[in-house]
């Protein structure tokens, strides 16, 4: 599971993402795909950038929070965790297993959904956690499944 952020405070907008991928190795890039009804939507197309941040299963509360089950939208969201900014300005999670910063190169529409294609311009890592998974309606451990 991830989260995309975008935006700079108090405009910060990120979504639970369910489809992304790498997408080439050089240069760097990946892609991600948002629903247009999305808040963090507009703010991608209008900042040029997002951060994808892969969690790790101590982030439960926050792919939920990001889902929006809890209700929240925009920059609320980010009242849980802690956010810094790398190259581009999009919150990157810090403790996120891999977070990959990245410059809007394509934007495609399709039916409900955007496909952005990011340059990642930089990336921070963090070694020895459990990536979480969404499997069942569920947020787990991939042990646990």
């Amino acid at each position: 599971m991830s989260i995309v952020t975008t935006g700079r405070a108090p405009n910060r907008h990120g979504l639970t993402l369910t489809a992304g991928c790498s997408l080439s190795a050089a240069p760097p890039s990946v892609l991600i795909c948002v629903n247009r009804s999305a808040g963090a939507h507009e703010t991608i197309l209008s900042s040029g950038s997002f951060c994808w941040n892969i969690l790790g299963v101590e982030h439960r509360d926050l792919a939920r929070k990001f889902s929006g089950q809890d209700g929240s939208k925009g920059d609320i969201r980010f009242g849980d965790g802690l956010w810094c900014d790398l190259k581009t300005g999009a919150p990157s999670l810090v403790g996120a297993v891999c977070s990959f910063d990245c410059r809007v190169v394509n934007a495609y529409s399709d039916s409900s959904h955007t496909i952005f294609t990011g340059e990642v311009v930089a990336q921070t890592t963090r070694a020895g956690c459990e990536s979480l998974v969404y499997i069942d309606g569920c947020f787990a451990a991939p042990k646990a499944v």
